[in-house]
């Protein structure tokens, strides 16, 4: 989560992760900034499932973020059941047990006259179930209306949550791709699957009564198979079709 990987490599921290501005609201019943935004608690997420296709640098993830604690700066226009709240200044908050679905794809390449891997996508679905945003400074300071606005805002996240979330996805996207390619300049193929010492099991699914496969992003059965995952074009006999893990 710091970035230092030992022996001198380092990528960068992952604790706080900046993000990127958010601009929301093209209308003039909404309209939010958040600028100078740091998310902490990213790098405790936990890798629910997890389909890979290393030959062909393909993976698929579903993960739990725990807890995930962001600040930053923000300015804010909302009109909401006749209430007027206009704000600008410091905001903080959190989000609880988020899930996450992550696509990433990538290239094998030669450098030097050896093997390497670089990620060249990387796509993420995320959903909230708890999301608490605290905006101080709201009505000038208005300690009663501060508080009153705040409840309202987090009464009402379907108003602003559904603008926030492609943001916030599209720019941890970017962000994680950016580490993962750090990461990965520093080793060759051959050294994250050594030869010899690569173990090939046959796969194995958990049933549909099993609920893997949060249904937020596609129907239980679809979900076993994410598009561009590895059962696409499953031939007859899958006996022949496998997957990688390493010992150790």
């Amino acid at each position: 989560m710091h970035g230092d990987l030992g022996d001198g490599y380092k990528t960068p921290p992952l604790e706080p992760l900046s993000l990127d501005n958010i601009e929301l609201g093209q209308s003039s019943q909404f309209q939010a900034v958040f600028t100078h935004l740091e998310a902490r608690g990213g790098s405790n997420f936990i890798i629910d499932r997890l389909i890979a296709k290393p030959l062909e640098i393909s993976y698929d993830l579903w993960i739990t973020l725990p807890r995930i604690d962001f600040k930053g700066k923000y300015s804010m226009h909302l009109n909401l059941l006749l209430l007027d709240i206009k704000g600008r200044g410091n905001m903080h908050g959190y989000a609880d047990n988020a899930k996450a679905f992550v696509k990433m794809r990538g290239t094998r390449y030669l450098r030097n006259g050896k093997e390497y891997v670089k990620f060249t996508k990387m796509t993420m679905r995320i959903q909230f179930k708890d999301f608490k945003l605290n905006l101080e400074n709201l009505f000038n300071g208005d300690r009663i209306l501060g508080e009153l606005g705040n409840t309202l805002i987090n009464s009402n996240q379907e108003l602003y949550l559904n603008e926030i979330v492609p943001g916030l996805e599209s720019g941890l996207s970017k962000k994680f791709l950016d580490v993962a390619n750090e990461i990965l300049d520093t080793a060759t193929f051959d050294e994250m699957f050594p030869p010899g010492r690569t173990i090939i099991n046959p796969i194995s699914f958990p049933s549909l009564s099993s609920g893997l496969g949060p249904s937020i992003f596609e129907p239980p059965i679809a979900s076993r198979n994410p598009d561009g995952g590895i059962l696409d074009n499953l031939p007859p006999n899958n006996e022949h079709f496998k997957t990688f893990t390493l010992e150790n």
